[in-house]
């Protein structure tokens, strides 16, 4: 199958229905990620921040105690539901929503000062687009910053990774690399202050469970991790427990940028 060449599934059906994992989900809530866009964040102090594909918030919630209004932007409305539950929850009172793709946000032209990301650009239909129109939003020398897990630059081990993801998860379109993210976003018009990977460590069972992947095709997406070459075994350090658990990690790469001009 060709990189970014997957039957369309519509996000409001695959993420709507697993909502409520993805909020109980520890490898969201937390991670090292997260640590570093707060460690980033936490340097400054913003008026409005968005939080573009949010999921359920997690990301929008670690950067609130640095902004006067973060809006938490979804193109999945029971995501949003679980957003606001959490945010009730943990006594966040500084968050909006927003009920919006990527690529077609409903902010005015350089009305934000900082724009957060994490873990959804590999869901985005026009990633392209979308940087485009995050540029448009916000205002000259405000902050961006892009966390996602990456694909490697090795084309072998980057196709048996999406491969993987897109039986996994049918709404996933493809994962960037660092070097394309970073060609991304120069071209786009931002200025690259400093980059970092980082580890997302995952177990399979939760894994396809958080995305309601079909049995059918969990036996299929374990035979493919139990047979493995060595290349992906090394890059993606798959292992076996004792009781048949399988453990790997996707890379992750946090950016932060400044728009210019």
């Amino acid at each position: 199958m060709e990189q970014g060449k997957c039957r369309f599934v519509d996000p409001q059906d695959q993420f709507g229905r697993q909502a409520h994992l993805y909020a109980q989900s520890e490898v969201l809530s937390s991670g090292e990620s997260l640590h570093v866009i707060e460690e980033w964040v936490s340097k400054g102090n913003y008026k409005r921040a968005v939080d573009i594909g949010t999921g359920t918030g997690f990301t929008a919630f670690a950067v609130a105690p640095f902004v006067d209004q973060v809006i938490a932007a979804d193109i999945t409305l029971p995501m949003l539901r679980e957003t606001r539950t959490l945010a009730d929850k943990n006594g966040v009172h500084n968050v909006g929503y927003a009920l919006s793709a990527a690529e077609y946000l409903p902010f005015a032209d350089g009305s934000v000062d900082l724009l957060t990301c994490r873990h959804a650009a590999h869901h985005f239909q026009d990633v392209d687009l979308a940087v485009r129109e995050w540029r448009r939003m916000l205002i000259k020398d405000a902050m961006l910053i892009v966390a996602d897990t990456s694909s490697p630059e090795d084309p072998v081990v980057s196709d048996w990774m999406h491969q993987i993801e897109v039986l996994r998860d049918p709404s996933h379109v493809r994962n960037l690399s660092p070097s394309e993210w970073s060609e991304l976003l120069r071209d786009s018009g931002f200025y690259i202050v400093e980059s970092v990977l980082t580890d997302v460590r995952l177990e399979f069972n939760d894994w396809v469970l958080r995305s309601g992947t079909p049995s059918a095709k969990v036996d299929g997406l374990r035979r493919k991790f139990l047979n493995a070459s060595t290349e992906v075994v090394n890059a993606f350090k798959i292992r076996i427990d004792e009781s048949g658990s399988i453990y790997f990690k996707w890379d992750c790469v946090v950016i932060r940028s400044l728009k210019v001009g």
